[in-house]
């Protein structure tokens, strides 16, 4: 049997830390910010031109253009695992593409962190794009618009990872998944 969960949440929530996890129990991750990357740097686009790539995208395929750009990648993993996680789901015509592409639901998981510990953890992740580009502000409202809030609403389970450590995180993950 086939099981897909997406996982979803504001930037710097704790998305690819739940995705590890789930990895550590036998999933295979599929990272649409990677995704994103990698198609960037094909294109050879810059990092600082993230936001206006994936808004592009969105104006010319529609608010799925990520996940059609995904879709393939995930086919991939599916021919030899039976269990995965997409991580970095923004709106529902996501879910929605890679359950009619895969014909298997999907669960959401919304991972919830405040504003002001995100802001602290993007002071410590370091990551480019976290660095040049949109200010945390823009990128949160980019976000609100191309449909997070809608989908972390509608989620299936929803993870509070705020003031608490890696291993109750991991409890409340594996409550998930078990």
């Amino acid at each position: 049997m086939t099981e897909i969960y997406g996982v979803t949440g504001m930037p710097l929530s704790g998305k690819t830390t739940v995705a590890e996890m789930l990895e550590d129990e036998g999933f295979a991750v599929l990272d649409m910010g990677e995704v994103v990357r990698i198609e960037m740097k094909e294109r050879e686009i810059p990092t600082e031109q993230t936001g206006e790539f994936v808004n592009k995208m969105r104006e010319l395929h529609g608010m799925d253009a990520i996940a059609q750009l995904s879709v393939p990648y995930l086919e991939e993993i599916l021919e030899e695992k039976d269990k995965v996680v997409i991580t970095g789901m923004r709106s529902w015509n996501e879910k929605q593409r890679f359950e009619e592409e895969t014909g298997e639901e999907i669960d959401i998981i919304a991972v919830w962190t405040s504003r002001e510990t995100r802001k602290e953890r993007r002071k410590e992740r370091q990551r480019e794009e976290d660095q040049v580009g949109d200010e945390f502000h823009e990128r949160d409202l980019r976000e609100i618009e191309n449909g997070v809030g809608k989908l972390m609403a509608l989620s299936d389970k929803m993870i509070k990872n705020e003031n608490i450590n890696m291993s109750k995180l991991e409890e409340k993950v594996n409550d998930i998944v078990d």
